[in-house]
């Protein structure tokens, strides 16, 4: 089956510029529509994505700003080539914000060549690793994994959660001679240091508690193939002790086991801390680290390379059900700049997140800057979860403790309210004891929070509210009592 065939357009009424711009695209083989201003560029671009776009900004009708918001709206997935000279009002800010990127006016039609050709050579990097973007930070980020695959080092990628680390793990794997092998993914933050140990080593017959028979690993069930170790941070010692022993004998113990089991795999890690920085401070072992960071691949946040957002809105709106495939036919001009101006602390999990969202909440309507507003507004964090940002560990479980003390503390108090208002109001002979005793504080905690569901008509909410404590206190006590 054929490639398609490559297409570009140019907008600039300047015929020696036109001409440099049809001898460049002449050796790719590529079609191009010529447009002497921008209204006239805004009809002509085709459905089918532009490769490029050239852009003379000498002559165009409105400020720069608002031309490159106009045909990125139009146009999320070409990359565009701004034509300037010493009076353009271009900055690096504004060039980021649309994934735009600069030539001289003298351009050379040979640099124009070289140039596309580099472009070319971008995207299908980028496209091999399975990701969407134009930014030069995930091209940079493309080269170094597919440079990077055919070897057998171990990886160590960072980045913020939701920047698509494990992504980035399965395109080094498919890349990689392991890729007709198993990839297996572990989430090292989702398990107690013995499970984990026992996921990651396997584990014999007896060896613990519920160890009912012989369980193979996850280094031996990858045998030949990559393992991706996920939030390799949140790892204790003890695991980080057996990981470093594995990675330099690549033999595997499993647990209760005194047989050492040769194996063949590759690790790929990933975290959001700074292990660094960690080691450096001793949370994490400094010889793991440098042992894990063979080659570091570091990717970057959604909110540092913003001109991606129209065209991962793009990727993610053609994967929605019922959606078509243009943007401006589902999000206004005003709603991307909404959508580009936000941060994105979720990343590009997040922003995946609210298309879904919109595609129930707004199903027929296009998305503009009040929609888009309520929509990025409608998410908030669970207020009782601990939310850690930017803090050291060491102080955020301080908090963390605290917090939990403050809470028992509270019950605390209240039992004793409630025992002293009971007993004040309770007969001497009490209907459960049956030996003219007071009822126990178990009994009178139980009648309490009976009492308060009885008059809230099993609202759990609000017999919380009325009992003056937290839900999940008042959940934990409905399940103790099996109310």
């Amino acid at each position: 089956m054929s490639s398609p065939t490559l297409q570009f357009l140019s907008i600039t009424s300047n015929p020696s510029l036109t001409d440099r711009w049809r001898t460049a695209i002449a050796p790719l083989g590529g079609t191009h529509t010529a447009c002497d201003g921008l209204v006239t560029a805004l009809r002509r671009i085709p459905e089918r994505p532009l490769d490029a776009i050239l852009l003379d900004s000498a002559q165009v009708e409105l400020t720069l700003d608002r031309t490159l918001r106009k045909i990125r709206h139009r146009a999320p997935e070409a990359d565009l080539l701004v034509v300037t000279d010493e009076t353009t009002d271009a900055t690096p800010g504004m060039l980021e914000r649309w994934s735009a990127s600069v030539v001289g006016a003298s351009v050379s039609a040979e640099d124009l060549t070289a140039r596309l050709e580099r472009i070319l050579l971008d995207r299908n990097r980028v496209k091999r690793c399975g990701w969407v973007g134009l930014s030069p930070s995930l091209r940079s980020a493309s080269e170094l994994v597919l440079s990077a695959a055919p070897s057998d080092a171990t990886v160590l990628i960072e980045g913020e959660s939701g920047t698509g680390k494990e992504l980035a793990a399965r395109a080094i794997h498919e890349n990689s001679q392991r890729s007709g092998k198993p990839f297996l993914a572990v989430n090292c933050s989702a398990f107690a240091e013995s499970i984990l140990e026992s996921e990651l080593f396997g584990h014999e017959k007896g060896a613990f508690t519920d160890a009912f028979g012989r369980k193979k690993g996850v280094f031996e069930a990858a045998d030949g193939g990559t393992i991706f170790l996920d939030e390799i941070g949140e790892t204790s010692p003890g695991v980080q002790s057996r990981l470093l022993r594995v990675l330099e004998e690549h033999k595997v113990r499993r647990v209760g086991s005194t047989e050492s089991i040769p194996v063949d795999f590759r690790i790929v890690a990933a975290t959001n801390r700074d292990l660094a920085a960690g080691s450096a401070a001793g949370h994490f072992r400094r010889d793991l680290y440098f042992r894990l960071a063979v080659v570091q691949l570091t990717l970057p946040p959604l909110r540092e390379r913003r001109g991606d957002i129209p065209v991962l809105l793009m990727h993610h709106l053609r994967n929605a059900p019922s959606e078509g495939p243009s943007l401006k036919d589902r999000v206004t001009e005003d709603g991307l700049t909404r959508l580009i101006d936000y941060d994105w602390p979720g990343n590009i999990r997040e922003l995946r997140n609210f298309v879904e969202r919109a595609t129930v909440r707004f199903p027929d309507a296009k998305l503009d800057h009040d929609a888009v507003g309520e929509l990025l507004t409608s998410v908030r964090p669970v207020s009782d979860l601990p939310v850690v940002s930017g803090r050291r560990s060491d102080s955020v479980e301080r908090e963390m403790i605290f917090a939990a003390l403050t809470e028992l503390k509270r019950d605390l108090d209240y039992l004793k309210r409630t025992a002293s208002r009971l007993a004040e109001r309770q007969p001497p002979m009490s209907a459960g004891t049956g030996d003219g005793s007071f009822p126990s504080m178990r009994e009178l905690e139980r009648q309490r929070i009976l009492d308060a569901l009885r008059q809230a008509q099993g609202n759990r909410a609000k017999a919380a509210r009325l009992l003056g404590i937290g839900e999940r206190t008042l959940y934990r006590k409905i399940r103790e009592w099996g109310l």
